[in-house]
Formats: C-alpha cells, sequence, structure tokens
C-alpha cells in the first residue's frame, strides 16, 4: 500500500481519434506541436507522476492551458486517460465500475470548477469541506476528512 492518499503514475493524455498509437511517439520526445501539426492529436498530459499525502492542502500551480484542469478531472474520472495510473487511497479509481464511480464522486473526490469559483467569504479548509458541510458531516469530522 502507498503512503500517499492520490498516487498518479504515467499518466498520459492524448486528445484524437488514435490517441493510444500516438503516447509512444510522445513518450520518446515528440512535441506538443509537432503532435498537432503532423498527427493531428492533441497533448493534454505528458508522464504525469505525483504522489499527494492525506491531511495536507496541495495546490496544482501553471500557466493557462498546462493540464491543472486535464489532471484535476482525471483524478475523479471526468476525464479518462490514455495510458496510466490514478490510485486514491490504494484503490484503482480507473477500475471502478459505474456504481463505484457515482459514489467515489459523492463521497471521496470533490472539486470546484473554475467557472464557479471558490467562495471568497470562505478559507481554503472551509472550500475542501462544502461538500462534506451539504452532506450533513459535522464540522469537526470535515474538518479531518477535508
Amino acid at each position: 500500500m502507498s503512503d500517499y492518499k492520490i498516487e498518479i503514475k504515467n499518466l498520459y493524455k492524448i486528445f484524437g481519434p488514435d490517441d493510444k498509437n500516438m503516447v509512444e511517439l510522445v513518450a520518446n520526445g515528440l512535441g506538443k506541436q509537432d503532435l498537432l501539426d503532423k498527427h493531428q492529436h492533441v497533448l493534454g498530459l505528458r508522464d504525469v507522476n505525483i504522489g499527494i499525502s492525506a491531511s495536507s492542502i496541495n495546490v496544482i500551480m501553471g500557466l493557462s492551458g498546462s493540464g491543472k484542469s486535464t489532471l484535476i478531472r482525471h483524478i475523479n474520472r471526468l476525464i479518462e486517460p490514455t495510458v496510466g495510473e490514478i490510485n486514491v487511497d490504494g484503490e484503482n479509481v480507473l477500475a471502478m465500475d459505474q456504481d463505484k464511480i457515482r459514489d467515489f464522486r459523492r463521497f471521496g473526490a470533490s472539486m470546484v470548477f473554475q467557472n464557479f469559483g471558490l467562495m471568497p467569504h470562505r478559507t481554503v479548509l472551509e472550500n475542501a469541506m462544502y461538500g462534506l458541510n451539504i452532506q450533513g458531516v459535522v464540522s469537526s469530522e470535515g474538518e479531518k476528512r477535508a
């Protein structure tokens, strides 16, 4: 079992009709622009490897278009990866069936979409606890879980 709450290994996301066959080209150094110009595919994520510990607030930062939202949407499978591993609490998120992923999204992972933003009158922790508050989780328990 991993020491991480969330562990992502060798994650690639390539948008296009032949995405799986493009992975080897990208892994061998084909750049984002060449992938688009020569193969009409778009590189979303390239070989992402990250471990996130429990009981911590983490920030994914980068320039516009760098893949931050794409990465986060992979954790709860709003976007399916081309290849790679995503584990939460040691469980393979990619192996979850529809019922399991629905429960996972409801109770195991949440996110704020960019278009809606964080609530400015709440702290980062309070924003992270928001989904738990809606579920009726007591604040002290919500604080531990968030």
